[in-house]
């Protein structure tokens, strides 16, 4: 393979999110000229670990080398693993493959079998496997009906307020992540992620406890009651206030 290529091939993996420390070995494993290698992996997300094999493949029609697929495997602090095969035509990085792992979504654009392009948020179906011993890979299209700006504007998100913030958390989302946000009315700080199966977000504790986002609503809806009275108390009060030292105003004798 000519320099070039092979550059072009360290580009690849590195912002498939493998970083730069795998270009020498990867240079190392094509002038082996094997037909087929692997390159390993690894990186610890909070108290998880993520294990990644890279699978590479000479073409016999050209002998270039291809970056075909990739292995990755989560391990949770308690010893369980789940483990899938992401193929290159997914466009899928190394975080966005922790993020499938954990069940969340990523929104993709993807091809189809005539080239043309399209956008979906995929999800794994961690609860089975096809024959290939792989989690199917669920697509939730434009068409769906999933609008993630709208689900976040029926909770009193305060990062959707400012043009920055609400950019980076829609980004965050689409990719997967778990995005720390702040909700007005409610002490403290929440976990949002995007659930476009059922067309709404899911939002956690800091412990990662699921908030009923009902039950949320019905506490904010009652709060917000609750400060109205407390301020037309206050309002009444003062009105009252004003009135008294009007009347011992016009009490005074000149």
């Amino acid at each position: 393979m000519e320099k070039k290529d092979i550059d072009a091939l360290k580009d690849r993996i590195k912002y498939a999110g493998f970083g730069e420390e795998l270009g020498k070995e990867l240079e190392t494993k094509i002038k082996e000229g094997k037909e087929a290698f692997q390159l390993q992996h690894s990186a610890s997300i909070g108290e998880k670990k993520m294990n990644y094999n890279l699978n590479f493949r000479k073409s016999e029609k050209n002998g270039q080398y291809y970056f075909n697929s990739f292995d990755a495997e989560l391990t949770k602090p308690d010893g369980k693993t789940q483990s899938q095969t992401f193929y290159q035509n997914q466009n899928i990085s190394a975080k966005e493959a922790f993020n499938l792992l954990e069940w969340r979504s990523v929104y993709k654009t993807l091809f189809n079998k005539d080239g043309e392009r399209y956008n979906a948020w995929l999800q794994l179906d961690l609860a089975g496997k096809n024959d290939k011993g792989l989690h199917p890979m669920q697509q939730y299209h434009d068409k769906y009906g999933f609008e993630l700006e709208k689900a976040l504007g029926k909770l009193p998100i305060v990062e959707m307020e400012g043009m920055d913030p609400k950019d980076r958390l829609l980004y965050s989302l689409k990719k997967g992540n778990l995005h720390q946000v702040s909700i007005a009315g409610k002490e403290g700080k929440f976990l949002v992620a995007a659930n476009p199966k059922y067309k709404t977000v899911s939002l956690y504790e800091p412990n990662g406890k699921r908030i009923n986002l009902k039950d949320l609503r019905e506490e904010l809806e009652k709060g917000q009651k609750q400060d109205k009275g407390k301020k037309k108390s206050m309002e009444s009060k003062k009105a009252q206030g004003s009135k008294k030292k009007t009347g011992q105003k016009k009490g005074i004798k000149v």
